[in-house]
């Protein structure tokens, strides 16, 4: 029998197994990585994994979830020690660009587009690709919305737009990168486009001295 967790022991078990299943996820992608790989990383026992996810699709999902709220708070400190919202967009999309030069296998983002859009006539699978993607269409142009109410940007079109033209251009990048490598996709010269894009739509001014 199980002995009975508390609920910070439980929370701390489940971070156990995620923060496992990213580093074989990261290591070997989606579609290669198995259950049985993620519960030797843990060192956990089958059982236990069982009494929290039961299958890879299940941990996966949950990682994502997991790795948004991670995210969410990563967000709200930039904004803290940010000057401008300007400041904040180039330094999400230059700590991206940091990460997939870090890491030797990009990060988590090749299982992320390997588990989409491998399988994406799968209807559930669909369905969980278009709320993340709406997900963050807003919540980019919430962002670049709060930069036009401080009148840091003038863009020159809709700001819903503009999100979505930058997202388009990302998962662009990404592809490539994962396609043919950062050295051939030139990575860092499309971030650079990217940035240039975005200035060019937005009008970044001047911050107005308070």
């Amino acid at each position: 029998m199980s002995p009975k967790l508390t609920d910070t022991q439980k929370e701390r078990r489940n971070l156990q197994i995620l923060e496992a299943a990213k580093r074989v996820f990261t290591e070997k992608g989606y579609g290669a990585a198995t259950l049985k790989d993620i519960i030797q990383e843990t060192g956990m026992s089958r059982g236990w994994i069982y009494l929290y996810y039961q299958t890879k699709e299940d941990i996966f999902e949950a990682l994502l979830d997991y790795q948004d709220a991670d995210y969410e708070q990563y967000i709200n400190q930039l904004m803290d020690s940010s000057s401008s919202i300007w400041e904040m967009v180039t330094t999400i999309y230059s700590q991206q660009l940091q990460e997939l030069h870090r890491s030797p296998h990009g990060g988590l983002m090749p299982a992320f587009y390997e588990y989409f859009l491998v399988g994406w006539r799968e209807e559930p699978r669909r369905e969980l690709l278009l709320e993340r993607y709406e997900k963050g269409i807003a919540q980019f142009a919430e962002l670049l919305r709060f930069g036009v109410e401080r009148e840091e940007f003038s863009p020159v079109m809709n700001i819903m737009d503009i999100s979505r033209l930058a997202a388009s251009f990302q998962e662009g990048i990404m592809t490539h990168y994962i396609a043919i490598g950062p050295e051939k996709a030139n990575t860092r010269m499309q971030y650079e486009a990217l940035m240039l894009y975005l200035k060019n739509l937005l009008h970044p001014v001047s911050i107005k001295e308070t």
